[in-house]
Formats: C-alpha cells, structure tokens, sequence
C-alpha cells in the first residue's frame, strides 16, 4: 500500500467518524465544505491527526475548500518534510557531541 493511499483511506475513515457516516459514503473527491465540515470538527481532526500522525496539519486546512484526495497529498509531503526535519535534527545532535 503506497503511503497516500494510506493517508487517504486514514483522513477518510476519521473524516467519517468525525462527521458520523459511514466512511464507504465518503467520496473522497467530494468537499469537505459540503459535508458541513466546522471549526470544532476541524479541531479535533488536526488534535488527531497531531496524535496518531505526529504531523501538526493547520486546522484550517480542513476548512478550506478541499477533499479527502487533497488532504492525503498535503500529509503525505508534510510527512516527508518531517522525515527529512528529524533526520537534520539528528545530524546537528551528532555534530554538537
């Protein structure tokens, strides 16, 4: 399974519970804005995200006019970003020893 396609189905999935469907009546190209998506729904998905993910997704980012497809690109480069963040942290942690 390639990792957006791990994104998609997870933002799907919480997305769903989020709002209370089912996550097969989710199309994932579908407006978040259109699923009546609110700012406390918003904020308790980017508390989650932060959890489960350990990436810190804007809560905003939810609200804008965006979908579930969009959203896995967006964690999918945040998680890269954050691969690559760790790996110069840990380079400047060996270099100051």
């Amino acid at each position: 399974m390639s990792k957006i396609t791990f994104f998609t189905n997870y933002i799907q999935d919480e997305i769903s519970k989020a709002i209370g469907i089912n996550a097969s009546e989710l199309d994932v190209e579908m407006s978040l804005n259109y699923l009546g998506l609110d700012s406390l729904i918003a904020v308790k998905l980017r508390n989650k995200f932060r959890k489960d993910l350990e990436l810190d997704i804007p809560a905003v980012k939810f609200l804008e006019d965006t979908n579930v497809a969009n959203l896995a690109i967006l964690v999918d480069k945040l998680s890269i970003n954050a691969d690559s963040k760790i790996e110069n942290d840990d380079e400047l942690l060996e270099g100051e020893l």
